[in-house]
């Protein structure tokens, strides 16, 4: 065998098919996805970022210039730092299935590290796309609730509206553990999947308008934090959790600040029930990939060269 067929059984298990590939590539994406949000820490960012989203009408005595804007653009910014938390923190696992073993069990049989690689990537995005639906239902119903201005001068508020959206995480919790207790069910999971479907649920029967809208900044939002995952991962194969978390955040301020950040969290587009026009997301799709083809080549040679125990 030619040392560049070796590099390649090193780097995607010398698959005959892309069947088999594609079969491998999905066992990884599960076992990482599963494992990521039955830690408890995931729930813990699921439930802070929708709840906090969903308590802000109460605390809404502003109405800066239009009704529902400082509910909506919070919860906004809430996916937003949430979201770089969960992709960093998650992505940072993988530098506990380097040291621990697991990764060495897992390549052995074979899964080639590019695959390895890849299998994470999709994982976390599975648990990113979970928590933008679970924090874009919040975001839509925190807006649709928040205080209404009338004529007079005076603000409109129905608090056990309020009060009865932000129970719903917590309603989510109580029978993820009464389903833990009767039939032995995972409690972490069950929790961020019923958050996000008793959210959606109380969306499409919600009778207040929402603006649908928002959902298009979260796009943009989630096209932003994807690039930080890419990142995390590759930090990961040679940096700890925490360290990769740092730098994930720091790079995220980099690019908030020096190469148009603004287009990934475009709250004035919204302003009077606008939304994000389709261009700019579409302007923002190729950058987005060429980050993400960069960041999983260099993640992809650092994995290469590094020996597993």
């Amino acid at each position: 065998m030619s040392p560049r067929e070796r590099q390649r059984g090193k780097g995607w298990g010398g698959f005959g098919t892309i069947a088999g590939m594609l079969r491998k590539l999905r066992a990884v994406a599960t076992v990482v996805a599963l494992e990521t949000l039955e830690h408890p820490v995931t729930v813990l960012l699921f439930l802070a970022s929708s709840a906090t989203t969903l308590l802000l009408p109460l605390f809404q005595f502003q109405r800066f210039t239009e009704d529902g804007r400082l509910a909506r653009d919070c919860g906004l910014a809430t996916a937003f730092l949430f979201g770089l938390l969960l992709a960093a923190g998650g992505a940072g696992r993988l530098w506990r299935t380097l040291t621990d073993g697991t990764a060495a069990a897992a390549l052995v049989k074979p899964v080639g590290r590019g695959l390895w690689l890849l299998g994470h990537a999709v994982g976390l995005l599975a648990v990113l796309m979970l928590y933008g639906l679970t924090q874009g239902a919040a975001t839509l119903l925190a807006e649709a609730a928040s205080p209404r201005y009338h004529s007079g001068g005076t603000y409109g508020q129905s608090v056990p509206v309020a009060l009865g959206l932000a129970s719903v995480p917590v309603a989510a919790l109580v029978l993820a553990a009464l389903y833990n207790r009767f039939f032995r069910g995972r409690f972490a999971l069950s929790a961020n999947l019923l958050m996000a479907l008793l959210l959606w649920v109380v969306v499409l029967f919600f009778r207040r308008p929402l603006h649908w809208g928002s959902l298009t900044a979260l796009v943009a939002i989630g096209l932003a934090v994807v690039q930080v995952m890419q990142f995390a991962l590759a930090a990961a194969v040679r940096c700890p959790p925490g360290l990769t978390v740092g730098l994930s955040l720091v790079l995220a301020a980099c690019g908030m600040l020096f190469f148009g950040g603004a287009a990934y969290l475009p709250l004035d587009a919204l302003a009077g029930g606008g939304a994000v026009p389709g261009r700019t997301l579409a302007l923002l799709v190729p950058q987005t990939a060429a980050a993400l083809l960069f960041f999983g080549w260099c993640g992809y040679r650092l994995l290469c060269g590094r020996e597993l125990g």
